[in-house]
């Protein structure tokens, strides 16, 4: 009929680029972001220091706050101090023979930061974090790779972000000091990979004026993401956090002199970093993968003080999160002086007397606790290692392989071994309950309303059980988006009396 039908589509980058390659890590000048404040009494500043470049410091992007914020139970939250900021953007390329894909590539960013930071509020227990967006930055650097100009888009949301799993009243000032980044890699042939830089990270209380009976957290809390040609490649969250566990009161006067502390309490300082890789990066003409690909999620946290005054002061109750997507990590002095208790995997213990409660589906995140009942592990730190089956005597979960302890057992451990689950069993001081039930976790999180210890595994599903129940067993398989990793799918549940 005479007609012509034509087709086009965005070309990609090894398109265009063919075998040619580059490398850089280079700073964003602060003068290239748009900045939107969210809320009032929020003012922005640039310290342009260095001519910006490959490699090069560009100066600072600064953020200075004195607002008052409403909360959702009607009380309202102060927040004010200075936060400085210094971006930078990871690309690498490298070209192949063909048209297809290309041999490496990498994508990322990093983030440096600087914060005095203060906080005021009345806080009730919450199962989530009051996340507060404090300002918006977005930024479209161009490198060039050859004759062509990349574009790569940086955007990211900086919040304070406040959790209490109690009543009290909180007046904190602290200060934040690190470099942390996140990058993913792709190679032909293994395919992508995501690896979190947890760099350096210091938390010091500056101030701190607690009072009540909670574990009351306090951070800031940058959300980003980075894109090429809008094409949104790599997503990550970064928070540094102070916390204080408190029964009674702890004041701090920032004169350096020992806190005055009526009661009991525990300082921590913390970092978390969570992320993925977006499903449809096709910009880089590499395969598409079929769900986003997250990132093995960093978790640390360390203790800064702790101490307990005054006569019978009620009893602190321990939450304690476990972390070991890149390494063990063993909260238990005991096993500190034992022989490795599975040997390959990567594994997480709780610390002596506390018992697992709480697992996350992705993220290798655990919560350990005393909650209700302190002390358990038997006097002879008794201890036996299940890896699936030996002591499963019902189906508690069909379908599903499964990891439990034995009779008068209680789960303070897990660890990861590919495809394989294992569970670290401690026997009980004490007689255990024989109520159980299963509790399922892979659709959301499953916790109790009012649920202790916080959001132990951002951006991922919980399971959780009651504070008057131990862990017993695990149930876990591969999803379908992670197929050489165990998930945990769902928590047997058992009564401790």
């Amino acid at each position: 009929d005479g007609k012509v039908a034509v087709t086009t589509r965005p070309a990609t980058l090894p398109e265009l680029l063919g075998a040619t390659s580059t490398s850089l890590h280079s700073a964003v000048s602060p003068s290239a972001f748009q900045v939107q404040p969210q809320i009032g009494g929020i003012q922005i500043t640039t310290d342009l220091g260095a001519t910006a470049g490959q490699g090069s410091v560009s100066g600072s992007l600064g953020l200075s706050a004195n607002a008052t914020v409403p909360l959702p139970n009607g009380s309202s939250a102060t927040l004010s101090g200075s936060v400085s900021l210094t971006p930078a953007v990871d690309f690498s390329y490298q070209g192949g023979l063909g048209l297809i894909d290309p041999q490496q590539a990498r994508i990322g960013f990093s983030l440096g930061a600087h914060a005095d930071w203060h906080v005021g509020a009345n806080l009730t227990a919450s199962t989530t974090p009051i996340r507060i967006p404090l300002a918006t930055y977005s930024a479209s650097p161009v490198v060039m790779v050859g004759p062509l100009p990349v574009v790569i888009n940086l955007n990211f949301t900086l919040s304070a972000d406040i959790a209490a799993d109690g009543t009290v009243t909180l007046d904190a000032e602290q200060a934040y000091d690190g470099q942390w980044g996140v990058h993913s890699d792709y190679v032909k042939g293994p395919g992508w990979t995501t690896t979190t830089d947890p760099g350096t990270s210091t938390v010091t209380p500056l101030r701190l004026n607690l009072k009540g009976s909670a574990s009351a957290k306090a951070g800031l809390l940058a959300e980003g993401s980075i894109a090429l040609y809008d094409t949104v490649g790599v997503k990550a969250s970064i928070e540094p956090y102070l916390r204080a566990a408190v029964s009674g009161s702890i004041v701090l006067d920032g004169t350096g002199s020992t806190p005055d502390i009526n009661g009991a309490a525990a300082l921590y300082g913390g970092l978390d970093i969570n992320g993925a890789l977006m499903a449809r990066l096709a910009i880089l003409g590499t395969p598409i993968l079929s769900a986003d690909l997250p990132f093995l999620a960093f978790h640390r946290e360390w203790q800064l003080a702790s101490a307990s005054t005054g006569p019978n002061p009620p009893r602190l109750v321990d939450w304690t999160s476990l972390s070991s997507p890149l390494s063990d990590d063993n909260h238990s002095a005991y096993l500190k002086t034992r022989p490795d208790w599975d040997p390959s995997a990567l594994k997480a213990a709780c610390p002596d007397g506390s018992r697992l409660i709480g697992l996350s589906h992705g993220g290798d995140d655990g919560l350990c606790t005393d909650v209700t009942k302190a002390e358990l592990w038997d006097a002879g730190r008794s201890y036996v290692v299940d890896h699936g089956g030996t002591y499963v005597t019902t189906d508690w979960a069909p379908g599903y392989s499964k990891a439990q302890c034995p009779a008068g057992s209680f789960v303070s451990g897990y660890g990861r071994n590919g495809r394989t689950m294992s569970v670290l069993c401690a026997k009980s001081a004490a007689p255990l309950g024989t109520s159980v039930r299963t509790l399922w976790f892979d659709k959301g999180d499953n916790r109790p309303a009012v649920a202790g210890g916080g959001d132990f595994a951002y951006g991922f599903a919980k399971g959780q059980c009651a504070n008057d129940e131990f862990v017993a067993g695990v149930a876990y398989s591969q999803p379908w988006w992670q197929l050489w990793a165990a998930r945990p799918y769902a928590l047997l549940c058992q009564k401790l009396a």
